[in-house]
């Protein structure tokens, strides 16, 4: 039987989140579990080596690794922990002459001829939704068939780099196997969200969807595409179930970029776990266009305590540029609808559009600080490979397309007219605006009243946040 190691990049959590790493974000990678489970169920030897999540180093990963003795290894990566899976790559292969190593993730999938072509050590990439596509490749190795006939990868024909047809999406999602949690060493308990998305512990992460229909200049949606697939509620349940019973799973952190697409669907799981007393905190994702006042108060009765809203500028023309499709008056309302239900909410903000200025940049600090948020987040614009910006971000500014730097906390792209201290200068201010007021320090610290158990996650957090401050500080 054929073995193969998936693996994420060994990243550290300074490299992903700099000063925020305290505040940063273990746990597993849901792509990869997905794979795995698909691989084992076909029959291959499937092992998983979490490097990023449990902070492995190089050295460490590469041993764990070859100590498997596999065939194969299947990585992983974003845009910015690509070098490093580079760097696994290479080094495992120097361990190992005969291994393959193939390449999956958001950079791979938008750019696959570059990725080939800038590192020698990946033999393989698997293009957008994995499953299908890997199976269908390691059948064709397997068997000394010809990979040119296999759909959705990028592969190597002496010098040259091919790219195969794309595959179409998979349209019955709930033919998926689960995850593969029982391959992860140490699960649960090593593995856990940021500091500021939990109320209990042990956590897990779930998509239960695939697609986004929207448009933003900002986004890469090329693995999954725009048209919105769902795993069934009863399909979600069952899992839910699983992690619930199993792993004493009392925390869900739901990752769909389109929860709320589905009212009924979503009726009909928070009804499925009042049914069987699923009794979970659970958060998600929410577009301000979507939500309405009966969903939210049932969700909150099945145990939704928070909601994330990319709402993104405090501006109108900027959202207009951006193709949000949104307005500020339906980020009012939604963000006040979730108040209402009980439900906290927490807003994603990012400075440095193109055609932002000082004027847009005080719109979005005003309209921040006076909404009724929980909490807040606030990165740097990124024109990540695959958004429709990445090819256009010279036309409106400067742009260090250095991939090692895209954590989104790092401004690498800086528009007409602003400077990089202009927008360090505003993230600065905005955090503080919002964060360093009585409502929002009450919050956090009845928070840490109903739950001490989370409060040295908090402190972390805390003082990642303070180290954050002071770092922009003396960059100003």
């Amino acid at each position: 039987m054929k073995k193969i190691v998936f693996a994420t990049p060994p990243l550290s959590l300074q490299e992903r989140y700099g000063a925020l790493a305290g505040a940063g974000n273990t746990m597993p990678s849901l792509g990869l579990l997905s794979l795995a489970g698909m691989a084992r169920e076909k029959g291959f030897g499937v092992f998983l080596v979490e490097a990023s999540s449990l902070g492995l180093s190089l050295d460490e990963a590469v041993k764990e690794i070859l100590s498997l003795s596999p065939d194969y290894v299947g990585l992983t990566s974003t845009t910015l922990s690509i070098c490093a899976a580079s760097e696994l790559a290479e080094k495992a292969k120097s361990g190992n002459s005969r291994l393959k190593v193939i390449i999956g993730g958001p950079h791979l999938t938008a750019l696959p001829s570059e990725t080939l072509q800038a590192f020698p050590a990946f033999d393989y990439g698997v293009i957008g939704e994995g499953e299908e596509t890997l199976i269908d490749l390691l059948d064709t190795l397997e068997h000394d068939g010809d990979v040119r006939k296999v759909n959705g990868i990028v592969h190597r024909e002496g010098d040259a780099v091919e790219v195969t047809e794309r595959r179409p999406f998979i349209e019955g999602l709930d033919s998926l196997p689960f995850p593969a949690w029982d391959l992860l060493e140490g699960f649960p308990e090593r593995y856990r969200p940021p500091a500021f998305r939990f109320r209990r512990l042990p956590a897990a992460s779930l998509v239960t969807s695939r697609g986004c229909p929207n448009a933003c200049i900002f986004c890469d949606r090329s693995v999954f595409g725009n048209r919105c697939r769902s795993f069934s509620p009863g399909y979600i349940l069952e899992m839910v179930e699983l992690l619930y019973h199993r792993y004493r799973i009392r925390e869900l952190l739901i990752e769909d970029d389109t929860f709320f697409l589905s009212r009924q669907r979503i009726r009909e799981f928070c009804e499925g776990l009042l049914r069987e007393q699923v009794r979970l905190s659970w958060s998600c994702l929410g577009r301000v266009n979507t939500v309405d006042r009966e969903t939210l108060l049932l969700m909150k009765w099945a145990g939704c305590w928070q909601i994330g809203y990319g709402i993104e500028s405090g501006d109108q023309k900027i959202l207009d540029l951006a193709k949000k499709n949104i307005s500020l008056e339906q980020v009012r309302e939604a963000v006040s609808l979730t108040r209402e239900a009980g439900i906290e909410s927490k807003g994603f903000f990012i400075l440095g559009f193109p055609h932002e200025d000082k004027e847009t940049l005080q719109h979005t600090e005003e309209f921040a600080t006076t909404l009724p948020l929980d909490d807040m987040s606030v990165n740097f614009m990124t024109p990540f490979p695959g958004s429709r910006l990445y090819r256009a971000a010279h036309l409106y500014g400067t742009f260090d397309a250095d991939w090692r730097k895209m954590n989104m906390l790092e401004v690498v792209f800086i528009p007409r007219g602003l400077t990089q201290a202009d927008l360090i200068k505003a993230s600065r201010t905005l955090w503080k605006r919002f964060y360093l007021r009585p409502r929002i320090v009450f919050g956090y610290l009845l928070r840490l009243m109903k739950n001490p158990a989370i409060g040295l996650d908090l402190l972390k957090g805390f003082l990642a946040f303070i180290g954050l401050l002071l770092k922009r500080g003396d960059k100003e």
